[in-house]
């Protein structure tokens, strides 16, 4: 029968030689709490495998699809054809106004996803695109693609400088920060009353076409629009749709440009109500972080996109207007993180320029 071997003792085939490496066992024992104590650093290859890992994920997000993008712009026309419907229909004084705001806010979206077709995110061909672009977005709201483009290309290459062509709608003293809420607020409805039509027609100037397709081709679009309206013995829905666009239009152009860039130097990160998403920001234009770090995802991927990036925090919309009546704007950054970084993972980020 074998003798029990003593704790406190190592059996070797020679002999019992006594544990007196007490010390040893203490110093294993602290380095292994030490271990377990340490941050989870990752090391440089698992730095490496996840940046790899991120740019095939950002790769596979870039590809344009055709037929959300279809889909989308598919939604917001039939919202326009509606609203003149009813209009058209029951021609009273709140059904018209009820209608200038909804087709005010359904163009404002056809500008969001003309801004993709500057992207080249609409499809893959590119005179496909920017025929998509210029035909039911641009044209349709009085724009050119190719003006836009230019202008929205400084934009990127210049934000928030004074070289940004976006800058410039902000100078007046309702826009100026520190503000109180209702500035803004009070601008907007102004701008819904087409009390900032000047402002409108600057942007206009910034946006005149680059090639002789645009135009000649806005006016005949708009000639054709007018033309579908007399034969079906509407014409003056025409001039209920038009009259959106310098008044509904422009005003959620302005109040959303101003949510974007103000009193940071580059984007804030925010999320809002779903009611907001509808009205103020459609087609996800209210993650204009994320745009402006990865400007060649499309519209409906930018969710995914958001979600790669778990270092910089993401605000609501309400904040985001608290800091714009503080006056430490630099605290706020420094507590939030609203600054755009470029690179968090990759260093083959594409710069919108």
């Amino acid at each position: 029968m074998s003798q029990a071997v003593s704790p406190v003792e190592i059996t070797t085939p020679k002999n019992t030689i006594p544990l007196k490496a007490t010390n040893c066992q203490k110093n294993t024992t602290m380095n292994q709490n030490d271990e377990s104590s340490r941050p989870n650093t990752p090391t440089p290859s698992e730095v490496i495998r996840k940046k790899k890992d991120v740019q095939r994920q950002l790769k596979q997000l870039a590809k344009p699809v055709v037929w959300r993008f279809v889909l989308a712009l598919s939604v917001d026309w039939m919202v326009i054809v509606g609203a003149m419907l009813c209009a058209g229909m029951w021609p009273t004084w709140w059904v018209c106004l009820a209608s200038v705001l909804v087709i005010g806010t359904r163009q404002h979206a056809l500008g969001v996803l003309g801004h993709e077709a500057a992207h080249y995110t609409a499809t893959r061909y590119r005179k496909a695109n920017d025929a998509i672009g210029m035909l039911l977005c641009f044209w349709p709201i009085g724009g050119s693609l190719t003006g836009y483009r230019r202008f929205h290309q400084r934009h990127h290459r210049h934000l928030g400088t004074e070289h940004d062509p976006e800058m410039h709608f902000f100078q007046s003293d309702e826009w100026k920060i520190p503000v109180k809420t209702a500035a803004p607020v009070w601008r907007f409805i102004k701008g819904c009353l087409g009390m900032q039509i000047l402002d409108y027609a600057k942007l206009i100037r910034s946006l005149l076409p680059k090639t002789k397709t645009e135009w000649v081709g806005i006016p005949i679009w708009w000639a054709c629009f007018a033309l579908i309206l007399w034969v079906l013995d509407s014409l003056w829905l025409l001039g209920l749709y038009a009259i959106a666009i310098p008044t509904v239009f422009w005003a959620l152009i302005e109040l959303r440009g101003w949510t974007e860039h103000r009193g940071i130097a580059e984007t804030h990160r925010y999320k809002t109500h779903w009611l907001f998403q509808q009205i103020l920001f459609p087609h996800n234009v209210w993650m204009h972080y994320e745009h402006h770090q990865w400007c060649y995802i499309p519209f409906f991927n930018l969710p995914k996109a958001r979600a790669l990036d778990e270092t910089t925090p993401v605000v609501q919309l309400r904040d985001v207007f608290e800091f714009l009546g503080e006056t430490d704007h630099e605290a706020y950054a420094r507590n939030n993180g609203s600054h755009l970084t470029l690179d968090h993972f990759s260093d083959q980020v594409l710069h919108c320029s």
